[in-house]
């Protein structure tokens, strides 16, 4: 038997998020809703790792019971004003504080960002951060997102769009 979710990732809204399930045996047919129960991890609705469990009834009594995992993300923020200096840049970003515990700034020469470097800022409170020993008339890429620390793990959401930058 295999079990898919709808969705394996959510980006957070506020909201409970729990997918959809979908249960197909070893042939490949769909299996009815009316074999199975379906529960979830309680909450569904902060940043972090949940578990959607199947347990199966009657003719399929005698399966084990399948057990996904689905995230939930936090959400990305995005570089309002990026200011050059003399071998240095500045970025600011828009400020998300609920469901976040950082910032992550990656800045790379390249538009495909191959050998970024990645700054953390550690408060979600910091809406800018000022990137030096750079090197100088270069073009910088620059782009942003959040973390959120959940019992140790690190759950990020997606990168911002990129900025690019020319520094003096």
């Amino acid at each position: 038997t295999s079990l898919t979710l709808s969705s394996t990732a959510y980006t957070y809204n506020g909201k409970v998020r729990k997918p959809t399930v979908k249960v197909k045996d070893s042939r490949g047919k769909t299996i009815s809703s009316a074999y199975y129960s379906v529960s979830y991890s309680t909450g569904c609705k902060n940043v972090g790792k949940y578990n959607v469990t199947v347990k199966f009834k009657d003719v399929y009594s005698d399966f084990k019971s399948i057990t996904k995992t689905f995230t939930i993300n936090p959400k990305s923020t995005s570089v309002s004003k990026l200011s050059a200096g003399s071998k240095k840049f500045t970025v600011k970003w828009k400020k998300l504080t609920t469901q976040t515990t950082g910032y992550q700034i990656q800045y790379s020469t390249s538009k495909k960002f191959s050998g970024a470097k990645t700054v953390t800022v550690k408060k979600n409170s910091t809406t800018s951060s000022t990137v030096k020993k750079l090197k100088a008339k270069k073009t910088y890429y620059v782009r942003v997102r959040t973390y959120k620390t959940v019992s140790g793990k690190k759950y990020y959401s997606s990168w911002s769009k990129a900025k690019s930058i020319k520094t003096k």
